[in-house]
Order: structure tokens, then sequence, then C-alpha cells
């Protein structure tokens, strides 16, 4: 049988922006809004006590650099 991702709410919202390859913006939990472009959906780990994986977004940066970015992390996509 084949693994199928449960992909979170605003995490899909990234994803569908992402298949297009374009920048988009997040307004974050805690106050930033950041302009990406999706790398890729993956999994990390929900802390470094826990080692239960939650899906995440990679994004890059306009300017270089990126970052993770949890369901829980992100308020809005725009």
């Amino acid at each position: 049988m084949r693994y199928k991702a449960n992909i979170t709410p605003r995490l899909r919202e990234i994803f569908e922006k992402g298949e297009k390859g374009e920048f988009f913006d997040l307004i974050l939990k805690d106050g930033r809004r950041v302009t990406c472009k999706l790398d890729c959906l993956t999994y990390a780990n929900k802390s470094d006590d826990d080692d239960t994986d939650i899906m995440v977004a990679s994004v890059d940066y306009r300017g270089g650099g990126g970052e993770l970015f949890a369901e829980e992390d992100i308020e809005k996509v725009i």
C-alpha cells in the first residue's frame, strides 16, 4: 500500500503555490511577514526532546537562505 501524507491546510496552500514555482508571502504567528518560495515539504522532529516527526515546509528566501515552518508557525498564506 502506498503512503499518503497527511498535509495540513496551510501547508497545502504553500504546496499549491509552490507547484507554480512562484514567490509568495507568509504572515507568521510571531508577527513577521516573509517572502519566500517552497523548496519542499518534509518531516522534522517536533523538538529536541521529542522524536515525533511533523510535516514542515522548507522555504527559500528571495535574497538567499531559508527556514522550516510548521503549520503552527503560520498565521496566513498570501
